[in-house]
């Protein structure tokens, strides 16, 4: 199944957008450089969401014990959280996924723990054939309900 995602993280009024990729065998997706930074805009936002979700991800073999053991986390160190704790109670995370079904929004929330989770309840579906722009326009309804 073809599965394409962009990670949309909010921090500090900017939108940080890693490249996606995914481990061999559909495995999980995973972050890469470059992570590009835009306004949260649906001018800054639509183009570059759609030339992430137009390319197929890279392609890693699966990743060694090793590698998982001194991964390095690229979202706290490009937003200057320098922690996912510090990332996750002050910003707000989404995901975009196209699947041949059509688009998905994840959107997230707090655990008791204070790590992002993404609740199925508050995912929001659009069929095949929505434009791009509908589900960022969702998403920004979503960042402007929440407490600033």
């Amino acid at each position: 199944m073809d599965i394409r995602s962009a990670a949309i993280t909010i921090w500090n009024n900017k939108a940080y957008i890693p490249t996606p990729a995914r481990y061999v065998n559909e495995g999980p997706f995973t972050n890469l450089e470059p992570i590009h930074i835009v306004n949260p805009t649906l001018s800054e936002l639509v183009p570059l969401v759609q030339t992430i979700l137009s390319k197929k991800p890279e392609i890693l073999p699966g990743p060694t014990t090793e590698e998982i053991k001194f991964r390095r986390d690229l979202l706290p160190k490009a937003t200057g959280a320098r922690s996912w704790k510090r990332l996750s109670q002050n910003g707000i995370a989404y995901g975009i996924v196209l699947t041949e079904k059509g688009l998905t929004l994840e959107v997230s929330e707090l655990d008791r723990k204070g790590r992002w989770v993404f609740p199925l309840e508050k995912q929001m579906n659009f069929p095949s054939g929505t434009d791009l722009s509908v589900v960022i326009q969702a998403m920004l309804d979503d960042l402007e309900k929440r407490p600033k």
